[in-house]
């Protein structure tokens, strides 16, 4: 008995800042219309040079290891989307910002499914990642609940 309840406290501390803290992903048609309205901040959460190869236009570059809503000089007003490669680093900056009070969103399939959706992007990205999604930018194929392979767009990593 002493051995299940310590159980579950020990699930509990692991569970309860994801239950009070569950950022939202979206989706490349969702980030196009908060940006167009101009309510939204967009940042790439990748590293500098991950940014200056390919980025998404309009985005600011503030890596996921220094983010902090000081750090981007975040309007609390606005709300944020991030987003990285592929999704992984983007949710966990999403998390923080939102244990910050910041209204925070990650790009489901990061900058690929920016790019597999016909969007353009600034800089000198080349070639076609393997992983598609529709033109609203959700994952479709087989492995459409499954990330995104890693960095199979030239250029950017």
């Amino acid at each position: 008995m002493q051995a299940a309840c310590a159980t579950a406290a020990l699930l509990a501390g692991f569970l309860i800042p994801s239950v009070l803290y569950a950022c939202e992903d979206i989706y490349v048609f969702d980030l196009e219309k908060m940006v167009a309205k101009g309510g939204a901040v967009l940042v790439d959460v990748r590293e500098p040079y991950e940014y200056n190869d390919c980025r998404i236009p309009g985005s600011i570059n503030v890596q996921a290891s220094v983010l902090s809503k000081s750090a981007a000089g975040i309007d609390d007003k606005k709300p944020v989307i991030v987003y990285c490669a592929s999704g992984r680093r983007s949710m966990k900056a999403c998390l923080m910002l939102e244990q910050q009070g910041v209204e925070a969103y990650s790009l489901n399939g990061g900058i690929k499914a920016y790019y597999n959706t016909g969007r353009k992007l600034e800089g000198s990205c080349e070639g076609a990642p393997g992983f598609r999604y529709s033109k609203e930018g959700r994952a479709i194929g087989p492995d459409a609940e499954m990330p995104p392979p890693e960095s199979e767009i030239k250029g950017c990593k």
